[in-house]
């Protein structure tokens, strides 16, 4: 293998990269908008939709005024969108995530490491990645009823914490 092009690709990429980065913060922080209502819109963006329902004029009419009185520069535009990324991390609803970790990890349990062993324990093949074929004949009917028992469990846990969510959500909305 020639290395002429492939270090000319490596250091391609090397500089590709810094500069793609550079260049899209700069345009998510409103710089290349013709107009100072599009830089405003940009730096809104970075904050939630609630969020901005409820307090975007107000920040918008900030964000004008320092923009006209000439201190609406780089460091400031960095501060609103720190700001709106801090405002979308307490905004995150955790519920639906927990709620998919539960029922994807009971939904493994449930059928390759219980339902498909269960099968798979009746022939003579090999072992793969099933963990119950990995233990001995007199212990693999309880690993396989540990992980079907586990993953209904989990599955169950998933769905009562994603409608628990679901309900709060439309009650608070």
């Amino acid at each position: 293998m020639k290395r002429g092009p492939v270090i000319a690709e490596i250091a391609a990429w090397t500089l590709f990269f810094p500069v793609a980065i550079v260049l899209l913060a700069l345009r998510l922080l409103g710089y290349g908008r013709t107009t100072p209502e599009g830089r405003i819109e940009a730096l809104l963006a970075w904050y939630p939709a609630r969020w901005r329902a409820q307090h975007g004029e107000e920040l918008a009419q900030i964000l004008r005024d320092a923009i006209a009185g000439g201190r609406g520069g780089f460091r400031m535009s960095v501060d609103v969108a720190r700001e709106g990324l801090a405002e979308r991390t307490r905004a995150f609803r955790w519920q639906p995530v927990r709620a998919g970790f539960l029922i994807g990890t009971g939904s493994t349990m449930l059928v390759p490491q219980g339902i498909v062993a269960a099968i798979l324990s009746q022939f003579d093949l090999p072992r793969s990645w099933f963990l119950a074929l990995y233990v001995g004949p007199e212990a693999r009917w309880l690993v396989i009823g540990f992980m079907v028992g586990a993953g209904l469990l989990l599955i169950e846990r998933g769905t009562r914490t994603y409608t628990a969510g679901c309900t709060r959500v439309s009650s608070a909305g």
